[in-house]
């Protein structure tokens, strides 16, 4: 699920930036050799559909001599409990559902323009007491910098099938992924920012995110973005956001214009980076 505030803003477009490069660790390591600071850290709080699934997050990216990225990643999800009954129907508990995933990436920038990245993470989803989901899986990324321009290419999802309790096994939705962004800064105030990501799913088919930015003085910052789910796991949705930046500390919200499951989503992160 999305943890990062910022890129809810632009609809999940966070393949080549991010708002806190430490969310690299979810999404795109080879994105940290690039970054502007030598250690980020973040922590986010969404709430999808309020009332129902809450996340919580953290995580942190370490930029070695703009050669090398280290990241870490860490996210929770809180699941609206149930009833449990007996077999005569009477109420016996309740149990409520949790996710959990921990996330661990490297990069290695081996030109000035290019570097690449391979996050690996574990997840795990307990439905009821005694069933859990496992799997692992893997993202993998080039990622090239011209100038103005980002763009990035790799595969994302890759990984173990999961076991349902039926005994079937059900493959990861892995995914082709490229991304790409143009960011430029006016008049030394007044800085745009354009991001586009495409994933094109094995089993799904295509997935569009696309979102864009405005930042004063590098200081306020309004986003706003569309994602085109198609058949994916996550639907289609619009966003806003905003944010400020001040003496590294970085606060962000983002909301969704959405139906369904992410209607009224509502995202804030905190982050910090020198």
């Amino acid at each position: 699920a999305e943890t990062d505030a910022a890129s809810l803003g632009t609809a999940g477009a966070n393949l080549v930036e991010t708002g806190s490069v430490a969310n690299a660790a979810f999404y795109n390591a080879a994105a940290i050799p690039f970054s502007d600071s030598s250690l980020d850290v973040a922590a986010g709080y969404t709430m999808w559909t309020p009332s129902k699934s809450n996340i919580i997050n953290a995580a942190g990216a370490y930029n070695l001599n703009d050669k090398f990225g280290f990241a870490l990643g860490f996210s929770y999800g809180m699941n609206p409990s149930y009833d449990i009954s007996s077999g005569s129907g009477s109420v016996i508990g309740s149990f409520k559902p949790s996710d959990m995933q921990l996330n661990a990436g490297f990069s290695y920038r081996f030109l000035p323009y290019l570097s690449a990245g391979v996050n690996v993470g574990y997840a795990s989803s307990e439905i009821a007491k005694g069933h859990s989901y496992d799997a692992v899986a893997a993202d993998v990324f080039v990622m090239g910098k011209f100038s103005d321009f980002k763009v990035a290419l790799g595969v994302s999802n890759l990984g173990s099938s999961v076991a349902a309790a039926s005994g079937a096994n059900f493959s990861l939705p892995a995914a082709v992924t490229l991304g790409a962004g143009y960011s430029k800064v006016f008049s030394q105030k007044h800085g745009i920012n354009v991001l586009v990501d495409a994933d094109y799913y094995l089993k799904e088919g295509v997935a569009v995110a696309a979102g864009a930015g405005y930042a004063f003085d590098d200081m306020v910052f309004v986003r706003a973005g569309y994602r085109y789910g198609g058949n994916s796991a996550v639907p289609s949705y619009a966003s806003v956001g905003v944010g400020v930046k001040f003496f590294g500390v970085k606060l962000d919200a983002a909301y969704l214009i959405a139906a369904g499951a992410m209607k009224n989503t509502l995202a804030v992160g905190l982050g910090y980076s020198f």
